[in-house]
């Protein structure tokens, strides 16, 4: 096959792509700095799939000028890093993910957004994982995390404290930890409730999988081993929060924080 149909072909699978990762990104209802980043990223290769000739063209009038080819060079290797960068970052996601906590570990279920008295449908999932784990593991104590948003009417780790006392958890097995609004004092001020209540220093934390990496970077840093519980994501919000959490995860290694 000629190389120019082989050069059409990938055009259009790109393009298809593209316009599947954008409708992903849409569908999540979810405007963050991800949902921006990653439909950005991929309105710019479908647009580069449709304009291929003009872009082709300038890249050739590139090539011909010194100054613009060395441009053009840095710019592509720069491109590739990134991508490769991604990569990384989304294999070592996968891998903190699937960690598995030590035994009777301390679950610390981190907060996401309540709605007025209820979770959001992230939160929700974040309690079922906590809630099988602590059925499975009846020894184990929980610390449920979060604090209270302007817009919401109990503090995420109330929230938290209540559905797994409806389902069935013994609320003596449960601390609440109510004053954080990041990932950073999540962990830091569950350490601190672990710490006064004489619990076990080793920690499970549940959270979604894309987040897992980034609490546990945090966790280590504060001195402490955890392992993963991950919820289940619902599909249509793997886009938006994965792409966040890279740009995070990005920036959290590079300033080290």
């Amino acid at each position: 096959m000629k190389r120019k149909t082989w050069t059409i072909l990938l055009r259009i699978v790109i393009f298809i792509i593209s316009c599947i990762m954008i409708f992903w990104y849409t569908v999540s209802t979810i405007f963050n700095i991800g949902t921006v980043a990653g439909s950005l990223f991929f309105a710019w290769t479908g647009a580069n799939c449709i304009l291929w000739d003009k872009v082709s063209a300038v890249v050739q009038r590139m090539k011909q000028n010194k100054t613009a080819k060395i441009i053009y060079r840095v710019l592509c290797v720069l491109f590739a890093v990134m991508l490769i960068w991604i990569a990384v970052i989304l294999g070592a996601m996968a891998y903190f993910a699937a960690r598995p906590p030590k035994d009777n570990a301390t679950v610390v279920v981190l907060g996401c957004q309540v709605r007025g008295d209820n979770p959001s449908l992230l939160l929700y999932k974040r309690i079922e994982t906590a809630f099988e784990y602590l059925k499975t593991n009846p020894d184990t104590k929980c610390v449920a995390s979060g604090g209270q948003g302007s817009d919401e009417n109990i503090s995420e780790a109330e929230c938290i404290k209540k559905y797994l006392v409806n389902m069935g958890i013994d609320e003596s097995r449960i601390y609440i930890e109510n004053r954080s609004v990041n990932t950073n004092e999540n962990i830091a001020f569950s350490a601190d409730i672990i710490k006064k209540n004489g619990l076990n220093e080793n920690m499970a934390i549940v959270t979604d999988g894309f987040h897992e990496m980034r609490a546990a970077l945090i966790a280590k840093r504060m001195g402490y081993e955890c392992g993963a519980v991950s919820s289940k994501t619902p599909l249509r919000y793997v886009s938006a929060f994965t792409t966040r959490e890279v740009i995070a995860l990005t920036a959290a290694l590079l300033l080290n924080r």
